[in-house]
């Protein structure tokens, strides 16, 4: 018999297939990035304004993932070939709806298949993708600018297509996620996915992997009895401790302002003065400084702390949005070279910052705080929050702006400021625990802990030959 207190746990590592696996799932994030983005450089070609803002114009399966990848294929061919500014509309629509689930679905995935002692770095490639994806946006706008035929504002949709069959063949090559694969009774499956995933040169032998099986196995058939569904988890403390934490950090997030400002960069360079190829080229420049954010950010996610990063990310970013609102106060509408230069240089302080310490730190948390059995429902409550949030800053935005100059900024200095505050007093720390361990941070009882489901796999039957002879 092995002592639990003596076994010591083998050093962890993280697989090249592993990395691999998530690089080849972050296309869905991508998807999703270029997906929501694509309109933003096509509001600025001239062929697409002649054609339906000028004057003259009155009128977490491969089945779930593939099925929403196959939307975006079909409504980017749509918005390609729209001969109606209603048609258009219509296709943008389906195309929301396509990569909405694949965004709220690709996290989860993430989550399930990595190893807790790099989660962070893992399904941060979530964040990497959205941000790789507005730069790729932001090139083909700028490219595409320079043509000057007719079918100059469809060919961002065409590529959109293109990256939406991308998609949908990459997800043939990836493993299904061995806590679902558990949940429908499919063991074997799950183990050899754990196995195949989380083997490394430090553990050979797949131990850690092994453990967290029966870890996984023995929370999810104490889930099985449980209720599930939204009435569930706000009628339940400890779940609408999560549900608060998911909706509260979209709140923070969102309320920087984020995603206005990024969907709007080339219009507030326009509104600086630069011409449109320059706000085209400062947008790329834009996204750019803005995944470079995002490497920082999954370099420090396990390292720093969720909580930390979310915090510091928070109060810094109010600091540098009250800065940009002094900025625009005071030179905007100038001919004062050194005051506009000022602001640009905010708004790429503010990506980079904002990337490097909320963007991927965001997406892990949403996902790792939910318990196997309400995953689904928890990220769709964290990204019902995200969507919510970001129409409710985003749609008004242009309208402020004209309206209420900087005093918008002030806006989200003061949402995020609040929020930030409230992450700080009440989110638990979850970096370096398995999915089932961050149970007990919320006030849930974990079936067994990682030590122990190692020593109970030393030398039983559940250990595959392979490992045996190791």
């Amino acid at each position: 018999m092995v002592d639990d207190e003596d076994q010591s746990l083998p050093e962890p590592g993280t697989s090249w297939i592993n990395i691999t696996v998530m690089i080849t799932a972050a296309l869905g994030s991508f998807l999703y990035g270029f997906s929501a983005n694509a309109i933003a450089s096509t509001l600025a070609q001239p062929t697409f304004i002649a054609k339906f803002l000028g004057t003259g114009t009155t009128s977490r399966t491969d089945g779930l993932l593939g099925g929403a990848s196959t939307i975006v294929v079909v409504s980017g061919a749509l918005q390609a070939g729209s001969v109606h500014i209603a048609m258009l509309l219509t296709a943008r629509v389906l195309c929301g709806i396509g990569a909405g689930m694949v965004f709220t679905n690709t996290p989860v995935y993430m989550s399930e298949v990595s190893p807790p002692h790099t989660r962070g770095l893992l399904v941060g490639f979530q964040g990497i993708g959205v941000v790789t994806a507005y730069i790729s946006c932001a090139l083909f706008g700028l490219i595409f600018n320079f043509v000057t035929a007719p079918v100059q504002w469809r060919l961002i949709f065409i590529v959109l297509s293109a990256v939406g069959l991308l998609h949908l063949v990459s997800l043939r090559f990836i493993p299904e996620s061995p806590r679902w694969l558990m949940k429908q009774g499919r063991e074997a499956e799950a183990k050899a996915v754990l196995e195949y995933l989380h083997r490394t040169n430090k553990d050979p032998c797949a131990m850690l992997a092994q453990a967290e099986a029966l870890q996984i196995k023995a929370q999810v058939e104490t889930e099985k009895v449980l209720p599930n569904g939204y009435m569930y988890i706000w009628w339940t403390p400890h779940l609408r401790k999560r549900a608060f934490c998911s909706i509260m950090l979209w709140i923070m997030g969102q309320g920087t302002g984020i995603t206005a400002i990024a969907n709007l960069i080339p219009v507030l360079m326009g509104s600086l003065g630069f011409s449109t190829v320059m706000q085209l080229g400062l947008g790329v420049v834009w996204t750019v400084c803005a995944v470079i954010g995002c490497a920082f950010n999954v370099l420090l996610a396990d390292r720093v702390g969720r909580v930390r990063l979310l915090t510091v990310g928070g109060f810094g970013c109010a600091a540098i949005i009250s800065i940009l609102a002094a900025l625009e106060k005071y030179y905007l509408n100038s001919t004062y070279q050194s005051g506009i230069n000022a602001a640009v240089a905010m708004y790429f302080i503010f990506g980079t910052f904002f990337t490097s310490t909320i963007e991927c730190t965001s997406y892990v948390y949403t996902t790792e705080i939910w318990p196997t059995h309400l995953r689904s429902e928890g990220s769709t409550l964290a990204f019902a929050s995200f969507f919510s949030n970001a129409i409710a800053y985003s749609a008004p935005v242009s309208v402020g702006l004209a309206n209420i100059g900087w005093k918008l900024y002030m806006v989200f200095v003061a949402v995020t400021t609040v929020s930030t505050i409230a992450i700080m007093l009440t989110f638990p720390e979850t970096s370096g625990l398995t999915l089932e361990e961050i149970n007990v941070k919320f006030g849930d009882s974990v079936e067994i802990d990682l030590r122990t489901a190692l020593a109970k796999g030393i030398g039983k039957e559940s250990q595959p030959e392979a490992a045996k002879e190791c």
